[in-house]
């Protein structure tokens, strides 16, 4: 049974990657999932992820940084944190370009 049962956020793929990730995750409960990309600075970049979700899925999101961004993207580090009910979640990854 490969059905997912807990929350997870995992690591994307590839990294350090240019210009396009992937980035696995699952939910628990039933209900709105928020996924936000910041820079180091802690500047919000992007909203990846916004909506309902329900449970016993693995979901994928998609992040291409040359065109989903609300501000420059340059080399560097980058976190995403995913916040779904009572779990958050950051994690690290880095853009070459």
């Amino acid at each position: 049974n490969n059905i997912p049962t807990k929350y997870m956020l995992s690591n994307n793929y590839p990294n350090p990657f240019n210009p396009v990730t992937s980035i696995s995750y699952s939910v628990k409960n039933a209900g709105n999932v928020r996924i936000d990309i910041y820079n180091i600075s802690g500047q919000h970049v992007y909203t990846l992820v916004d909506g309902y979700h329900s449970p016993g899925n693995l979901y994928q999101a998609t992040w291409n940084s040359n065109t989903q961004s609300e501000v420059s993207i340059s080399s560097g580090v980058y976190f995403y944190r995913m916040i779904a009910g009572d779990f958050e979640k950051e994690v690290k990854m880095t853009v070459i370009k």
